[in-house]
C-alpha cells in the first residue's frame, strides 16, 4: 500500500480522486488537504511517498508546495498534477519540478488508472533495487525506471516486449490470473462470457466474472448482450485497449 496524500481545492473532487486512489487497491489515502499551507502541514506529518497535487489552490499555488515538497530535507516524495491549470509556464515549471505524470481536468476514470498503473509499476521497480548492493544503475535499469512513468504503456519488464496488463488487481484477485484472463479475451475478438472463460482456463464460472467485471470497471473490457434462443440475454465481454481500438 502506497501512502497517498490528496490536494485539492475542491471537496468534492478531492472525494472523488480518493475514492478512485482507494478503489485501485495499490493505495492508502493518508490525508487529505484543501490548501496549500495544510498539504506542507500534512506532508511533514504523515510522510507520504505520493501526492496528488492540484495547482489552483486559495492559498498559494500548486508549483510552490511543489518547489516546498522539493526542498524538504529526507526522501523526496512523488509527485502527480491534476489540474486545470493548461498555462504553458505552469507545465514547465511542473515538469522542471519533477512532477511524474501531469492530468489535465476533466480526465477519464481509465486515463487516471492508467497512471496509478504505471506508479505503481515504477515504486515496485525502485523496491526491487532498493536492497542492492551497490546503489549503481546500469543504462538498462534507468530505462526500465524512466520508461514505468512515461505512461507510454511499457511497463518495466523484457526489453522489447509489453507486458499482458499493468493493472494492480484489488485485494481477492491474482496478477498472473488477471493476466491469463485478458490473454484469453484478447484472443477472443467477438466477444465472449464468463462461462467461456472459464471452461477454457479451468476456473469457476463466478470467478472468471469477477475478473471480467474488474476489467470493464477499467475501461478495458466493455459488455456487449447476447440475446439466445429463448431471447434471454448473457453477458459478452469484448477486450477494449485504452485508445479505443478492438
Amino acid at each position: 500500500m502506497i501512502p497517498t496524500l490528496v490536494v485539492d481545492d475542491d471537496r468534492e473532487v478531492a472525494g472523488i480522486h480518493t475514492g478512485f486512489l482507494l478503489a485501485h487497491g495499490a493505495f492508502d489515502v493518508v490525508g487529505v488537504a484543501h490548501t496549500g499551507a495544510r498539504a506542507l502541514e500534512l506532508a511533514e506529518v504523515l510522510q507520504p511517498r505520493l501526492v496528488l497535487l492540484d495547482i489552483h489552490l486559495p492559498d498559494m499555488s500548486g508549483i510552490e508546495v511543489l518547489r516546498a515538497l522539493r526542498n524538504r530535507p529526507g526522501e523526496p516524495l512523488d509527485v502527480v498534477a491534476i489540474t486545470a491549470a493548461r498555462e504553458l509556464d505552469t507545465v514547465r515549471a511542473a515538469v522542471a519540478g519533477g512532477v511524474l505524470h501531469y492530468l489535465v481536468k476533466p480526465f477519464s476514470a481509465t486515463v487516471l488508472n492508467q497512471r496509478l498503473d504505471h506508479y505503481v509499476a515504477y515504486r515496485r521497480e525502485l523496491d526491487a533495487h532498493a536492497g542492492d548492493s551497490s546503489p549503481a544503475l546500469d543504462q538498462h535499469r534507468i530505462d526500465r525506471l524512466l520508461g514505468s512513468t512515461a505512461g507510454s504503456g511499457s511497463a518495466p519488464g523484457t526489453p522489447g516486449t509489453t507486458p499482458t496488463t499493468t493493472l494492480a488487481p484489488p485485494k481477492g484477485l491474482s496478477a498472473p490470473t488477471l493476466d491469463a484472463v485478458v490473454r484469453d479475451l484478447r484472443g477472443q475478438g467477438r466477444g465472449t462470457s464468463a462461462s467461456e472463460v472459464a471452461a477454457r482456463l479451468g476456473m469457476a464460472r463466478v470467478s472468471a466474472r469477477r475478473y471480467l467485471e474488474f476489467l470493464v470497471s477499467r475501461g478495458q473490457a466493455r459488455i456487449v448482450p447476447q440475446y439466445g434462443s429463448a431471447g434471454r440475454p448473457e453477458k459478452f465481454y469484448v477486450w477494449t485497449s485504452h485508445t479505443g481500438e478492438e
